[in-house]
Order: C-alpha cells, then sequence, then structure tokens
C-alpha cells in the first residue's frame, strides 16, 4: 500500500483553507441567526464567541486524549468533515423550528432571568455541536500531515494555521458580500455545510492510503546557551497559551469598538474588520512557516512576539486616534455613489488593516510557537490539541472580560492597555525562563524587552488620548473629525453593547443637548424650555400624542428603545394610561438619559414607568399578558442588530403580543435611506396590520400607526383634557384634533399604493434586504421625500378627516418653527397678492410667478402667450387650491375679480376653466377641460412642459380618481404618459396618484397597472 509523499502537502494546505473559509462562515451567519434570537448583535457575536471558541476547546481537548491513538487522523478528520457539512445543512431548519417552538411553547409566561437562561441555552444546543466537531478539525489535521512530514512539525503547524486563517478571513468577506445577498442566511449556512462536504470527499483518498505512526518527538537539545525545552514545565507554555488566547480576544472586541466609533455600526465594517484580524493572524503564521524548524528555541522566540504583540497593541492606539481624520478625508473626497461606497469599504479595511494587522500578525506566530515548543519537549501529538484548547479556554476568558468588566469599568483605551500589559508580562516571563549569559544586565533579552514594555506603556498612558468630541463626531456620516469646540460632553460610557454619550452642541436654536449611540444622535433636546424645540423633540411626543388621540384606555404599553426617554415620559403625561414597560437593551443608554433631567422625569420617577433591560421581542415573548399599544422607536435600520426590528417577521410577531382593538406605532426615518428600502419595510407591515397610517413629524421622521384588526378609529381631542399632555403638544404647536391631523401624509390605500411603486426585496430575518442595503443608502445621503411630496402635492391625494376643530395656526396659537413644509402661509399670500394685496410670505418663486400673471392679467395681455400663461396658471394653481379654504380657492379661481379682462384664446380659457373647476371641486369639468387642451394642437408643447403637464396629468387624474372613473384614468396614462417630461413621469406624488386613480376602490396587486417613473 502506498503511503502518501510530501507533494500532498500543498493540497492538505489548500483543503485546509476551504475548511477554514467554510469555519468562518459559520460563525458570521451564527452570529446573525442568535442575534435574531438573543436580540442585539453585540450580544449575539458574544456567545457566539464563547460558543466557537467554548465548542473548540472542547473538541480539540478530546482530540488531545485520542490523537495518538488514531491510525488515520485524517480519516477522522474527514469524518468530522462530512458530520459538519450535514449539520450545516440542516441548521436552517433546525434554528426556525426551534425559536418558532419556544417562542409559541416555552417562553409565555417566563419572565426576567428564566427568559434569558431559555434562550441562551437553547442558542448553546443548536451551535455548540457543530463548534466541537470544529475544534477536532486543527488537532486532527496536524496530526494527519505531520505524520506524512514528520520532521517539519514547525512548518507543518504554521502552514495550517496561514491556510485556515486565509480561508476564514475570505469567508467573513464572502459571505457578507456575496452569499448573503444572493441567498440569504439560509443558502451562506447551506453554502458552508456543502463545503464541509467537498472538503471531506477532497482529504478521503489522502486519508484512506494508509497510515504512519504517531509522532513523538524527544526533546530539543541545548543551542545557543538557551535552556533545553523540557526545562520549561508544560504548565507553564499551556497558561501562557490560555492567557496570550485571552489577550488577543480582547485586542479584536475592543478594537471592533474603537473602529465602529469612526467606521460606523454597520455589518460591513464589522466583517471587515474581522477578516482584517483574520488575515494578520494568517500571514503571522506564514512568516514563521519557513522559520520554526530551523528555531533552536520555540520559546525563547515566543517570548519575543509576545512583547512585540504588546508593543503593536499600544501602537494601535496611535494609529487609531488619526483614522477619525482619514474617515473624514474619505467622506469628503469619495463620491457619494454605489461605486463610492465600494472605495469607501476598501478604505476601511485599510484603516481597520492599520490599526489591528500589526498585533494580529504576531498573535499568528503564539500559538504554533507554543505548540511546536511542547512537541520539541516530547509531549507528542497531544501536545497540538491541548495547546489550542487551552488557547480558545483562554480567548472564552478574554471575550468575557472585555466585555462585561474591561470596557465598563476601564474604556476603550485602558482595556487595550490592560490586554498589552499581559503580552508583554506573559513574553517577560518566558524570557526570564530561558535567559542567556549575557555579559551585562543592559544587553540581557530580559532587560531589553522590558525596557521596550516599559516605554510602551508610558508612551500609550502620556500621548495618546481619546478624545469623547472625537469618538462620538459620527464622522461616518458627515465627514466631520471632531465635534465643534463649543460642544460639552457630560457623559461618556463603553457599554456592554454600544459606547453612549451625551453632550450639549450649539445649533441654530441654541444649546441642545443630545444623546448618541457609537457617534449617532439618537435624540436631541433643547437645553431650556424657553428654546424653540428640536424636530427630535416632536417625533417623541408624537410617536406617544398620535395612538393617545385614539383611544382612551390604554391599561398597558409597550416601548422599545428608550432613547431619551421623552415619549415614555409623554406617555405618562396622560393620567389615562396604566403601565408603561420601555425595554432598552443597553443599560448606558438609561443612565446618560438621565441628565435630560425634568424633561424626561416621569419616565424615571413615576411609579407607572418601568424600564426593563433586555431585547424587545424576547420580553414581550416571555410576558403573559398583553398589551394595549406598543411603540417600536429604535435606532436606523443600518445600525447593527435593529434591523431585525423592521423585518416581516417582527411584523408577524407584534399582533400577537397586542390586545383585540390594539394600537401599534413604529418610528421610520426618511433619511439615509431609499423609497424601495421604505417600500420593503412597509410590505411586511401591510401584511400583518389591516389598516396603517402613516404620519410626518418633521421631513425626515416617519410615524406610522396600525392596527392588526378593523380599522384605526377618529382622533379624539380628550388628550386635551391632560394639563401635562396639553404642555408637552403645545410646545411642538399642537393645539387640537386638526393639528395631529394636518400631520397625516398617507392613508392605508396610499400606503398599499406607494409599495408596488417601489418594488424592492422583502425586508426578512432570513434575507436581511435592509441590513445589507441601509448602509449603502446612508453612505449616499439618500433621502425618500415622497411622503412630504404628497402633503405638498399640488392635488389633495390624502384628505385629512374632518375633525371640526380648527388648526392652533388658524386661531392664531403659538407656531415653533417646523422643518415640515407648511404650503398653508404662501398660498394666502399669492392669493392675497392676486387679489391686490400686498404679500408677506410668499416664496420668491411664488412671488415672481404671481406678479408675472398679476401683470398680464392688469394689462389684459394673458393672450398673448398662451404657454406662460397656463404655465403660471398651472404652477399658482398648484400652490394654492390644496391649502385654502373652499371659499378662499373659489374667490380666487372661480370669481377671479382680480383679472380686468376676459382671455380669448382657447387654451388659456380652457386653462382657467380648469383650474377654475379645480378649485370648487367640479370634477367632471375638470376631466372635460383637460380633454379641450389635450385635443389642442398645443397638447404635445403643454405635456412635455415640466410644470404644465405635470400640473395638468395629475388634476385630470386626481378627479378621475374622486369619480371612480378607472377607465378614464388607465386612458389618461396609456395615450399621454410617455408624452409627460422625465421629471414629472419621475415625480412620487404623480405616479401615486396615477396608481390610485387607476386601482380605484379595488385591492392592490403588484402585477396590476403601475405608472413607471421611467421610458
Amino acid at each position: 500500500m502506498r503511503r502518501p509523499s510530501f507533494s500532498h502537502g500543498p493540497w492538505l494546505l489548500l483543503i485546509f483553507v476551504l475548511s477554514g473559509f467554510a469555519g468562518l462562515i459559520y460563525q458570521s451567519i451564527w452570529t446573525q441567526y442568535l442575534g435574531l434570537f438573543l436580540g442585539h448583535s453585540s450580544h449575539a457575536q458574544s456567545l457566539v464567541l464563547i460558543l466557537f471558541m467554548g465548542g473548540m476547546a472542547l473538541g480539540a481537548w478530546l482530540v488531545s486524549r485520542r490523537s495518538a491513538l488514531l491510525r488515520r487522523p485524517l480519516l477522522a478528520y474527514a469524518v468530522i468533515e462530512l458530520v459538519i457539512g450535514v449539520l450545516g445543512i440542516g441548521f436552517d431548519g433546525l434554528f426556525q423550528g426551534v425559536t418558532g417552538w419556544a417562542y409559541t411553547h416555552l417562553m409565555p409566561g417566563m419572565e426576567g432571568t428564566s427568559s434569558t437562561a431559555l434562550r441562551w441555552a437553547l442558542a448553546t444546543a443548536l451551535v455548540l455541536p457543530q463548534c466541537i466537531l470544529l475544534g477536532a478539525t486543527f488537532p486532527l489535521m496536524s496530526a494527519g500531515y505531520m505524520r506524512l512530514q514528520p520532521g517539519s512539525q514547525g512548518e507543518v503547524l504554521a502552514g495550517l494555521y496561514f491556510s485556515n486563517s486565509l480561508g476564514a478571513a475570505a469567508g467573513a468577506l464572502v459571505a457578507t458580500y456575496a452569499l448573503l445577498p444572493a441567498v440569504g442566511l439560509p443558502g451562506t449556512v447551506l453554502s458552508a455545510g456543502l463545503l464541509n462536504i467537498v472538503v471531506a470527499i477532497l482529504i478521503y483518498p489522502l486519508a484512506r492510503d494508509g497510515s504512519a505512526p504517531a509522532v513523538v518527538t524527544s526533546a530539543a537539545p541545548a543551542a545557543g546557551g538557551v535552556r533545553p525545552e523540557t526545562a520549561v514545565p508544560v504548565r507553564l507554555v499551556l497558561l501562557v497559551a490560555a492567557a496570550t488566547g485571552a489577550s488577543s480576544f480582547v485586542y479584536e472586541i475592543t478594537w471592533v469598538r474603537m473602529l465602529s466609533l469612526a467606521l460606523g455600526t454597520t455589518l460591513h465594517s464589522f466583517e471587515l474588520m474581522l477578516a482584517a484580524f483574520i488575515l494578520g493572524i494568517a500571514f503571522g503564521g506564514l512568516w514563521l512557516r519557513r522559520r520554526a524548524d530551523r528555531m533552536p528555541s520555540p520559546l525563547r522566540v515566543a517570548g519575543w512576539v509576545q512583547v512585540w504583540m504588546g508593543l503593536a497593541a499600544l501602537a494601535s492606539m496611535f494609529v487609531y486616534a488619526q483614522a477619525f481624520d482619514w474617515v473624514g478625508w474619505l467622506m469628503r473626497v469619495i463620491v457619494r455613489s454605489a461605486d463610492g461606497y465600494v472605495l469607501y469599504n476598501l478604505a476601511s479595511a485599510a484603516i481597520a488593516g492599520l490599526v489591528m494587522f500589526p498585533a494580529a500578525f504576531f498573535a499568528g506566530m503564539t500559538l504554533p510557537l507554543l505548540t511546536l515548543a511542547l512537541l520539541r519537549a516530547g509531549q507528542g501529538e497531544r501536545a497540538i490539541g491541548q495547546a489550542y484548547a487551552f488557547n480558545t479556554l483562554g480567548a472564552i476568558v478574554g471575550v468575557l472580560a472585555a466585555i462585561h468588566l474591561l470596557m465598563p469599568l476601564l474604556g476603550l483605551k485602558y482595556a487595550l492597555l490592560v490586554a498589552a500589559v499581559i503580552d508583554i508580562v506573559l513574553g517577560l516571563v518566558l524570557l526570564q525562563r530561558l535567559r542567556l549569559a549575557a555579559p551585562g544586565r543592559l544587553r540581557s533579552p530580559l532587560w531589553q524587552a522590558g525596557a521596550l514594555g516599559v516605554a510602551g506603556v508610558v508612551a500609550a498612558v502620556v500621548l495618546v488620548r481619546f478624545d469623547p468630541l472625537v469618538l462620538n463626531s459620527s464622522v461616518y456620516r458627515h465627514g466631520t473629525a471632531r465635534l465643534a469646540d463649543t460642544a460639552t460632553m457630560l457623559f461618556s460610557r463603553d457599554g456592554q453593547t454600544a459606547t453612549v454619550a451625551v453632550y450639549e452642541s450649539t445649533q441654530p436654536i441654541g444649546r441642545m443637548r443630545a444623546i448618541a449611540t457609537n457617534g449617532k444622535v439618537d435624540a436631541g433636546m433643547a437645553v431650556s424650555m424657553a428654546q424653540a424645540p428640536t424636530s427630535d423633540e416632536s417625533t417623541m411626543i408624537l410617536l406617544a400624542a398620535l395612538p393617545l388621540a385614539l383611544r382612551d384606555d390604554y391599561q398597558r404599553v409597550g416601548v422599545i428603545g428608550f432613547g431619551s426617554g421623552l415619549s415614555t415620559h409623554t406617555l405618562l403625561g396622560d393620567q389615562r394610561v396604566g403601565r408603561v414597560e420601555t425595554v432598552e437593551i443597553e443599560p448606558a443608554m438609561v443612565e446618560g438619559a438621565r441628565l435630560f433631567g425634568e424633561r424626561v422625569e416621569r419616565a424615571f420617577n413615576d411609579p407607572r414607568s418601568h424600564v426593563v433591560i433586555d431585547d424587545a421581542k424576547s420580553y414581550f415573548a416571555a410576558s403573559p399578558r398583553k398589551y394595549d399599544l406598543i411603540i417600536s422607536e429604535p435606532s436606523n435600520p443600518w445600525v447593527g442588530g435593529t434591523a431585525a426590528l423592521f423585518s416581516d417577521e417582527f411584523y408577524a410577531f407584534v399582533p400577537q403580543q397586542l390586545n383585540e382593538g390594539g394600537v401599534f406605532v413604529q418610528w421610520l426615518q426618511l433619511y439615509e435611506i431609499t423609497p424601495e428600502l421604505v417600500s420593503s419595510v412597509l410590505a411586511g407591515l401591510l401584511e400583518q396590520f389591516s389598516d396603517v397610517r402613516a404620519y410626518l413629524a418633521n421631513r425626515g421622521d416617519l410615524i406610522l400607526v396600525a392596527t392588526p384588526k378593523g380599522t384605526l378609529p377618529p382622533m379624539k381631542g380628550s388628550l386635551f383634557q391632560q394639563p401635562q399632555l396639553r404642555g408637552e403638544l403645545a410646545r411642538i404647536g399642537v393645539h387640537s384634533v386638526a393639528d395631529l391631523e394636518n400631520a397625516l401624509s398617507m392613508d392605508d390605500a396610499a400606503l398599499r399604493a406607494f409599495v408596488p411603486l417601489y418594488p424592492a426585496a422583502r425586508n426578512s430575518d432570513y434575507f436581511p434586504t435592509l441590513k445589507l442595503n441601509a448602509p449603502v443608502a446612508r453612505f449616499q445621503g439618500a433621502f425618500t421625500r415622497d411622503f412630504q411630496q404628497v402633503m405638498t402635492a399640488p392635488w389633495r391625494i390624502v384628505s385629512a378627516p374632518p375633525t371640526g376643530q380648527v388648526t392652533g395656526a388658524a386661531a392664531g396659537l403659538p407656531q415653533p418653527a417646523s422643518s415640515r413644509d407648511d404650503k398653508r402661509p404662501t398660498a394666502r399670500a399669492v392669493a392675497a397678492f392676486l387679489q391686490g394685496e400686498v404679500p408677506t410670505d410668499a416664496a420668491d418663486a411664488d412671488w415672481m410667478s404671481a406678479q408675472a400673471l398679476r401683470g398680464l392679467a392688469a394689462r389684459c395681455e394673458l393672450d398673448g402667450s398662451p404657454m406662460e400663461t397656463t404655465r403660471l396658471l398651472f404652477v399658482l394653481a398648484g400652490e394654492t387650491i390644496p391649502f385654502l379654504p373652499a371659499a378662499q380657492r373659489a374667490a380666487l379661481w372661480a370669481q377671479r375679480d382680480w383679472m380686468d379682462c376676459t382671455p380669448a384664446d382657447p387654451v388659456v380659457s380652457a386653462s382657467l376653466a380648469l383650474v377654475a373647476a379645480a378649485a370648487t371641486d367640479d370634477h367632471h369639468a375638470v376631466l372635460t377641460e383637460g380633454r379641450r387642451l389635450l385635443g389642442s394642437e398645443h397638447a404635445p408643447m403643454l405635456l412635455a412642459d415640466p410644470a404644465t403637464g405635470y400640473y395638468l396629468f395629475g388634476a385630470m387624474q386626481h378627479a378621475a380618481r374622486q369619480l371612480g372613473d378607472t377607465t378614464a384614468s388607465r386612458q389618461l396614462t396609456d395615450q399621454y404618459w410617455k408624452a409627460l417630461a422625465p421629471d414629472a413621469r419621475g415625480n412620487g406624488p404623480l405616479r401615486l396618484l396615477s396608481y390610485l386613480a387607476a386601482m380605484g376602490r379595488q385591492p392592490v396587486s403588484e402585477t396590476e397597472f403601475r405608472p413607471s417613473g421611467h421610458e
């Protein structure tokens, strides 16, 4: 029987690259799977790392006890890869089945620690078996390879370490950038399973050809004055392996948190950081591969490597301090496009590499060197599993210490410093045990290493400062590497899942106090009640006020996300509200919010308020009681762990937690997001809720109010009878139900029409469209303007229900400046000017158009340029008719006292008649006059003009919709849509109106008529 020769070595290394590739796919994807069950992704990452390392430690330890007894380690390796592959193929179905069963049958009735313990136990059961098997692969492959190449243990160990790490780095990137977008979580984990099976098939021919005796290496002789390796206790080497594993993972977790502040808390940035770290480890193994077997004392080299690793970690602080300026420069010079985002990711990878690669390079040498020392000391193949097991056990300690002890207590800088000191001390211990006979202390390696270590620590402590104003600058969004000099940091805490800061800064309204997570501001409020409110205040108050206007009896309310605490505070301003449970996953967020003081005091002091530190979905699932109202106001969807609160599965889960007649309120950003991504969220929400309304708090914040059964009730004014709540609402200019209704942007029909106009893949937990694409939209500075444009369109696409009340503005009550466009003042000013008064509030463009039209009318020259007159009429009609009371618009456009002459030109006459009909809601006349215009010789010019074609086509579609004439609507689109100017065809409100008119009152189907924004 032929024994494989050395020529199989490259094949074994290549196969182990594939194994590492699959292994890191598992770690990356398990993090996301468990994040769906455990909550915030930082917790999931921690647990996956602990399970990953713990399982591998156990697998390696088990192999260390049996390796020497195996005749064919490579055959055992092939079997294990096969089993891993089978488990990987079935993982998705098993996960969904187990977690669904837990949510339905186990968790209801369980609260607090029992619920948490159950979730963690099930998560452990789901991934630990594969982790144990993965831990067995490195020792088995190493043992099998070394038996084939017995004289090159160092080369084998370092080569395998390099190949496996190289595959792991590639796996992290391919999973995130290629597999996940293409096939989702199920397809990605399936791909890893299939790859494991391919590895098993490839290794089998090399494993079955024969066997070789186990490697038993005797002690190496002393060389160069170094004591023999047998003089070093095995226990010390294993303890060093454990301690350096701990320090390495403190580095990784701390660096990830640090770089998240500079690069952003996204899935892409995390995987880039992970790949940079693993790539450093890989190249450390590569450098060692050809040198290890020539080293007389691996432990002496390991001692120096530990010292240099600690020094490199200290040096990373100096590099990191410059990272914010680098990112700021990138944000200023890179074009904000999809291609620009690719460049930004490449640059982010380079920055992560500069910070992490040097120390990781040395980390890639430690385990092969320590294992080689044990082999030379006569420990045999069991040394491979022992060193690997202790190293991974140390990694578990490092994960726990970094998250729960070092970062919360010491902060990022000193967490990294402690890990660096540990590595330097480990190096000194090894050098002390192997001290050389040197002519003097100054030339002693121990003293030299000690001096370097002390100098590095002192330099890092004295010269490096992590400025909170830099760390919380959100440079990855705005390109500014530091908050303004006028900013004052009030609170900064490195929590378990995020870095939380509270600071004051100067804004146009005055001083603003903001709370931020990982640099991204989650809420900002004016410091003084004498100042105008911020747009965030309007959002947070309306999140509570809108549902309070619908019902009087909310006995149990759940709020997802604490933020500043203002939404909870506002809810508790209504004495009709019972218990309010606010679920927040980061304790530091609640602690920081206390600095908002009296503005949020009820959230902390009202006995009805209960703040819970937990994952919201798991907490609600475990609660035995349902809710009358749930308000979800998490952070932005691109933030790690947040996209799951905007998914199909989440919206299917919420109705199960609501009582009969319950209400759900969802905050959704409109800034840094595309209409397609908004559509992907709405699609999931609308499928589970029978009636949904969208309210605009300001240009960038949308509030969705929904009920799973029936329709939402009309708003009532009883909430204004609550003194505390009335005061909060008055601050943002809301004095009546009419003011609340004026925030309505789209009703249920409009929302259901919006979704097919912007086709997008559904945002599912298992196909995370939002998590993958929201970071791109953020980088591009995307903005969804449709909801604002619908409210300011020339035709009433959505009309607020009549309330019988006047708005606060109409009653002369104070109205703070709002970022939501209000066309009413401009409409009144234009009407006043045309009717002979002096305008006060007209915008420049409207003033010029009104002046031009009035001048033509005064000179009886409306017929002089029919196309220009028509354009002016349509523009000003669109700026006034939807925003004036019926009597006022009829006086302006139907009676037309401001016109001294009656035009004779047929185009001008028809245009005036159409505008008059629109002003008096005579929809039949609008269609009649519109057809006259479209039948004239000027029709192509009218339609091609962006302003006239837009208004004319929209006015006719609006009339058709009001009449329920879907045939007229579809004929208009069929005949004239392509004749419109590109700007008109791409206009969101016009497309929405045309869709609604064509559908009539029929259910919306994505396969039915849909006007395209393109040719």
